[in-house]
């Protein structure tokens, strides 16, 4: 039978030593060592050289002998016992940033918080989430499907040697059952005083990524645990704010002459054409002749956005404004003009600032603060982005009267709750909708009276034919008649 291994309750040692032994006065520092970890720590104390004995690293003579050589073995007893006492409920090994925190809480007199003894510590579950996380990495590329980004799995690692950082400035242990909503707003707190974040979208997703980790904890039995859904947990953050282009200004864009800067004339085509698609920026820059069917005019692509085969979704839309323009353009070959996002951003406010128009166009945004309610001052060309072509596609429609599926038809969102942020009507725009609406039915009213008018001569025309066939020209004047009287 093999033998079971149990975990040997092991504790360090305590070692002193002068850190200014050739000065008149030097401070007393100590060192707990334990395995291969060593954590340096100050006593607080000073004593002269000449009343120190290197060997049995006491004070040996002076008036404060007593009392110093009594805080010395207090504090060796104290980190000893406090060790003890990791030991007895983790019945594990300290990390190099637990033994620290052993020590500071034995300097500074506290007491050990800890876990119940079958519990995992925090640095156990966020290991293994991040495990987790790298198998679905793998499996997702050995199956071809689309892995997620690596951008995702970093913010979960920055978020963790920020918590670490933060329990380490504070001696606070990382404890997966007794971090709660104190212990999160303490380290919002201290993002923003460290300027660990700069703004308050960063500090959603610290938090976000934190919660990640206590929810996995408690789902998988780890910790009872489930401060993550308390309120203090959600980072309130204002509205960001999007530029929308209308349709005249998507004009107004698109006929001014680039014609001397190229990198700019082809950023501007792609951003108008995605103005008038609704593709992302990655499905617009990979646009071929396979994706285009000028005989019907549609467009017919798989769209990249999921991170899984089953969340890909396949639209297919008719051109619309100056997409098949622009796709004959570039031979329908959009991908080989394609830049990186990044430089696409930045060639688009260079080309924005360029049309005097958009170099002028200011806009003025509410903005709540401490004080009140303040006015913003913005410049619409400092803050268009790719994606803004995507809500002004959206937007526009649903000005124009489009219905919701017409418009869900080009953008193949896969969430109704996300579908609809992309649209930032106001509240002239709601009164231009009924407007639209009124129009475009009375359209396709007519239309379809239209196609009803040419169904029933195309009726009319083939029983002539079949009566002119049968030699039955009786009926067939009683027709013509009929239909000159009408």
């Amino acid at each position: 039978m093999a033998k079971v291994r149990r975990y040997n309750n092991e504790t360090g040692s305590v070692n002193y030593r002068l850190a200014d032994p050739k000065k008149e006065i030097s401070r007393i520092m100590g060192r707990y060592s334990f395995k291969d970890l060593k954590v340096d720590f100050s006593t607080g104390l000073k004593v002269a050289p000449c009343n120190w004995d290197t060997d049995s690293k006491t004070v040996t003579s002076g008036s404060d002998k007593r009392e110093i050589n009594q805080k010395l073995a207090k504090f060796k007893t104290s980190i000893v016992d406090t060790h003890k006492n990791f030991n007895e409920h983790y019945k594990r090994l300290p990390t190099k940033e637990e033994l620290k925190t052993v020590v500071d809480n034995a300097m500074a007199g506290k007491e050990l918080a800890t876990v119940q003894k079958s519990k995992k510590s925090f640095d156990d579950v966020f290991q293994e989430f991040m495990r987790v996380m790298e198998l679905k990495i793998q499996r997702a590329i050995a199956s071809g499907q689309k892995p997620i980004h690596r951008s995702y799995v970093s913010s979960f690692n920055i978020m963790y040697t920020d918590l670490k950082d933060f329990a380490n400035e504070n001696n606070i242990f990382l404890d997966i059952d007794k971090f709660d909503e104190v212990h999160c707003l303490e380290f919002q707190n201290w993002l923003l005083d460290t300027e660990r974040v700069g703004e308050l979208s960063t500090l959603k997703t610290r938090i976000k990524r934190l919660a990640a980790i206590q929810k996995r904890a408690f789902e998988k039995g780890y910790t009872d645990n489930r401060s993550y859904m308390q309120d203090e947990y959600k980072v309130k953050v204002p509205p960001t704010f999007h530029t929308v282009l209308t349709e005249p200004e998507i004009k107004i864009l698109y006929e001014h002459d680039f014609s001397d800067i190229p990198r700019l004339e082809r950023v501007r085509d792609m951003f108008v054409l995605a103005c008038h698609t609704s593709l992302r920026f990655g499905d617009i820059t990979r646009i071929e002749s396979g994706h285009i069917d000028h005989s019907s005019k549609t467009v017919n692509i798989l769209l990249k956005k999921g991170s899984g085969v089953d969340n890909y979704k396949t639209v297919r839309f008719s051109f619309f404004g100056y997409a098949g323009e622009i796709l004959s353009k570039y031979n329908d070959d959009m991908k080989s003009i394609a830049i990186s996002n990044q430089n696409t951003n930045e060639y688009l406010k260079e080309l924005f600032k360029a049309v005097p128009y958009f170099k002028e166009k200011i806009i003025t945004r509410e903005r709540p603060t401490n004080e009140g309610v303040v006015f913003d001052k913005i410049n619409f060309a400092d803050k268009i982005a790719f994606h803004d072509s995507r809500r002004s596609f959206c937007t526009n429609r649903y000005i124009e009267g489009w219905d919701l599926l017409e418009i869900w038809q080009y953008t193949g969102h896969t969430d109704e709750s996300v579908f609809k942020t992309y649209f930032k009507p106001t509240f002239d725009h709601e009164q231009i909708r009924k407007e639209s609406i009124i129009v475009r039915n009375e359209k396709l009213q007519k239309a379809d009276l239209q196609t009803k008018e040419i169904e029933e001569l195309k009726a009319q025309m083939q029983k002539m034919q079949e009566l002119i066939e049968s030699g039955n020209m009786e009926q067939l004047a009683e027709i013509i008649n009929l239909k000159n009287i009408g």
